[in-house]
């Protein structure tokens, strides 16, 4: 049995399994994410398991998002079913996630039903993971990317397509600056103090977290100005760019309360922009 140690925004992921690393295929994604931290703020135990045939969901449909994956409830037990699909395949990765109500215990129960299989953990299942885990830790995972500028960490948020990675690559070359992903950025507040943290999932991803002097919510605009915003504006924005446990009531109240303390302890500003060089003095001038 391997026993493999995943961190992700120093949560550890205690992740028991019959294969290997290379034989999960995650070497490639989680590689530098694999090791346990000095001070970890949650440790979750997660176990693998095969199935010859595509493990089934257990209880009543509570959630379905109309994507790759449906959530299920049975007595206290959560149950994510996961799904994707390809063009050459009608269903190339399937998936069950078992979950305790603490998402502390977890099972993964897979199928590899092809030569390049590689284990959800990689993206639907482990994504699914962290973003229910990190509410018990005071965080949240916003849709976001996110940078370090000299020891100042920032977070510009928004939906797909808003620039969230054209805003990475405007600040390539700057001295001091360390992109930490492109997609996915947790934020966590403790002792009154706000970290930003990279995550594994999607092009750009960094094993890399700083201290985090702002939200930058994006807006696309003919001309290039940054506004602060108060905390029940960056509320209503920020809201519906993170990614929240709209299964369980419970959850949604931690995550409104995580949500409440971030903005108690980060500026939020918004900046409009064409996407120009001169964003990143406009941006340094709020730090």
């Amino acid at each position: 049995m391997h026993r493999i140690p995943i961190t992700i925004a120093d949560i550890l992921i205690e992740l028991t399994s019959p294969l290997s690393p290379a034989e999960l295929g995650i070497e490639e994604r989680l590689g530098a994410f694999i090791g346990t931290p000095e001070y970890p703020q949650a440790r979750l135990a997660l176990r693998w398991e095969e199935s010859e045939t595509p493990p089934a969901p257990r209880g009543e449909l509570i959630y379905d998002p109309g994507s790759i994956w449906k959530m299920y409830r049975d007595g206290s037990d959560y149950y994510a079913s996961l799904t994707y699909h390809s063009e050459e395949h009608a269903a190339q990765n399937q998936s069950l996630l078992r979950a305790n109500p603490a998402w502390d215990d977890l099972i993964l129960t897979e199928q590899r039903n092809k030569k390049k299989w590689q284990s959800l953990l990689n993206i639907g299942a482990g994504e699914l993971i962290l973003r229910t885990a990190v509410l018990f830790t005071g965080g949240l995972v916003f849709h976001a990317s996110s940078l370090d500028d000299n020891g100042k960490g920032i977070v510009f948020v928004g939906h797909s397509g808003i620039g969230k990675s054209t805003q990475l690559n405007l600040w390539s070359g700057i001295l001091g600056a360390i992109p930490m992903d492109d997609d996915r950025a947790v934020v966590r507040v403790k002792g009154g103090k706000a970290t930003c943290y990279g995550t594994p999932w999607k092009d750009i991803s960094s094993n890399h977290a700083a201290p985090l002097a702002a939200l930058i919510v994006l807006e696309q605009a003919p001309e290039n100005e940054i506004t602060r915003l108060s905390p029940a504006e960056a509320a209503s924005m920020l809201a519906p760019r993170s990614f929240l446990p709209y299964w369980d009531k419970s959850l949604m109240a931690r995550a409104m309360a995580n949500l409440n303390t971030i903005l108690g302890s980060v500026p939020v500003y918004r900046l409009r922009n064409r996407a120009e060089k001169s964003n990143i003095s406009l941006v340094r001038s709020v730090l």
